[in-house]
């Protein structure tokens, strides 16, 4: 018996994918159709599904090398058609913001707890189609998320778990095109911290942790305000960088190593304030 996956016409409609690319997005977007009747598949942190596709798959399926799955994967992520998520002993996860099951109107995707066993060499394969919005399959009830309670929940997560100040995460908002983007300028900040601070306490600097740790240094997130919107504004108009992330990333380093050397002088100084002579009189 054959199977088909359904190409949808606007692919094409974008430029900046080739039919490699156009392809690959084709298979990804079917499999979805599996993953959302399968409970294995949903992702609780993130509150949605989301599917497995190895390179070697991708390989098979498209017929290409290598280097060319992974540079579609890449393109793919750049243009918010997917958000990768990395998982530690485990298999690169897909997250599709635009997919919008076809089934929906008719009969809600039920999802089959007796298969949370099986990979994701079991997905089947349906049919595919693109809309604008977000569908997730939550106990059964298909809500539809938008954009912009994409960026909110984003958003929210930056507020509650790395104390970003409003001015930080007010100029990443504006500066990003939409969730993804958002997501993967607060995830640059995120390494490149800690890697400084690995790097610092590598070093002896005893206070490192404090130095990199918003809630104690109230100096360095105004300073990053100011040059993740240089950074930023620097990557979008000078079309001469390749590598616009690891030029984010580098600058990024540098200036959480310079946080921990400064943090680490005021301290020196205000102990030197604070020493006194004793004066027998």
């Amino acid at each position: 018996m054959k199977q088909f996956i359904k190409f949808d016409i606007d692919l094409r409609k974008d430029n900046r994918l080739n039919n490699d690319a156009r392809l690959a997005y084709a298979y990804l977007y079917d499999r979805m159709q599996s993953s959302i009747k399968r409970r294995e598949f949903f992702d609780k942190k993130e509150n949605t599904y989301y599917v497995i596709y190895t390179v070697e798959e991708m390989i098979k399926d498209l017929g290409v090398s290598r280097n060319t799955v992974i540079n579609v994967y890449k393109k793919l992520a750049e243009l918010g058609y997917v958000i990768k998520k990395k998982v530690f002993n485990g298999a690169t996860r897909f997250f599709l913001p635009h997919f919008h099951d076809d089934n929906v109107d008719s009969k809600p995707a039920q999802v089959d707890s007796s298969n949370s066993n099986q990979t994701n060499s079991n997905h089947n394969t349906t049919k595919t189609a693109v809309t604008a919005g977000v569908n997730i399959h939550h106990q059964n009830k298909p809500v539809n998320i938008s954009e912009f309670d994409l960026m909110q929940n984003v958003v929210d997560g930056l507020k509650a778990k790395a104390a970003f100040e409003p001015a930080l995460i007010n100029t990443l908002v504006k500066y990003s095109e939409n969730a993804h983007c958002l997501y993967q300028y607060a995830q640059l900040i995120f390494k490149t911290k800690k890697s400084s601070l690995k790097r610092a306490l590598k070093r002896d600097y005893s206070e490192a942790k404090k130095a990199l740790h918003f809630e104690t240094n109230c100096y360095m997130q105004d300073d990053l305000v100011k040059t993740m919107r240089n950074l930023i504004i620097q990557t979008k108009t000078n079309h001469k960088l390749h590598n616009k992330t690891a030029y984010i990333a580098k600058s990024l380093y540098k200036f959480f190593d310079a946080a921990v050397l400064d943090y680490h002088d005021r301290i020196s100084f205000n102990k030197i304030e604070d020493f006194y002579i004793p004066i027998n009189v």
